[in-house]
């Protein structure tokens, strides 16, 4: 059996930090708005065993304010050595998965195990280059590394309401070759869903994400970047069956706790569109 969906993500996050010129501080301000397309093509090996493949396009488009330490606009002298207006789009890292399943009486479970693929695009520390005054990028689409994923599932059915409880892991184990290493990434999930109206069908979650602080050549004391974040978001979906397409899914999340170190991306939701055959 062959299976394929298509979804899409978009959100506009914000940072403000602060640079130093000539002594004195000065303020970037920074939105951008991001965006995701996956998509998931699955095969089946044998019984309760299967292949999938994820494939990610994303893009990123910055814009960037710079003020000085009375909130005024400020034209550095540096010019658009750290951040400018821009937008980036690229794959991301593929996900190669084997999946398998356990139907049960009352329970199903599952697992999934596989490797994502250094395609995305990398660059070299931008951490250094800003040290040595020359111009560089933060912006990233992959890991640049060979990292392991591990993936857990648990479904039950009882009546019209069905339940699914998930997690997966993805470690990132060495450098890659800029020196850098992304922080392990956890992600743990609990989702309720019932009939709403018709064929429609709602959901409410709540997952619970962990990332752990990204190194360059070793260091994870720079001032920028992820230096470890733990985001909890509130998920609400809705899916209808489409006759001789699959399912379409609309969903959005919130979220209800962040806690970050360091000058970090804020995000106020996170909005999603799929397609399912």
């Amino acid at each position: 059996m062959w299976k394929w969906s298509l979804s899409g993500s978009g959100t506009r996050v914000h940072n403000e930090h602060t640079a130093m010129e000539s002594a004195a501080h000065y303020w970037h301000v920074l939105d951008v708005t991001l965006a995701e397309t996956s998509a998931v093509t699955s095969v089946g090996l044998g019984k309760n065993l299967g292949l999938e493949l994820l494939v990610p396009f994303r893009t990123a488009a910055m814009r960037v304010r710079f003020k000085d330490e009375e909130r005024r606009p400020f034209v550095p002298a540096e010019g658009d050595l750290h951040h400018r207006n821009e937008t980036l789009a690229g794959t991301g890292d593929p996900w190669l998965m084997l999946h398998a399943a356990r139907p049960g009486r009352a329970w199903t479970l599952g697992v999934r195990a596989g490797v994502s693929l250094p395609v995305g695009h990398t660059v070299a520390n931008p951490f250094d280059l800003g040290r040595r005054g020359l111009r560089h990028q933060h912006v990233q689409f992959g890991t640049g590394t060979w990292d392991p994923l591990l993936g857990l599932m648990a479904g039950r059915r009882l009546g019209s309401f069905g339940l699914t409880v998930t997690g997966l892991a993805r470690l990132a184990l060495y450098r890659n070759e800029h020196g850098y290493q992304a922080g392990n990434r956890y992600q743990v999930s609990a989702l309720a869903e019932r009939p709403i109206s018709g064929s429609w069908r709602g959901s409410l979650g709540l997952e619970l994400a962990r990332e752990q602080p990204e190194r360059w050549d070793g260091r994870r004391d720079e001032e920028e970047g992820n230096l470890g974040r733990t985001d909890l978001l509130l998920t609400v979906a809705a899916l209808r069956p489409i006759s001789g397409v699959g399912a379409v899914r609309f969903a959005v999340s919130v979220p209800v706790f962040t806690h970050t170190r360091g000058a970090q991306l804020d995000y106020p939701l996170i909005v999603s569109v799929g397609l399912a055959r």
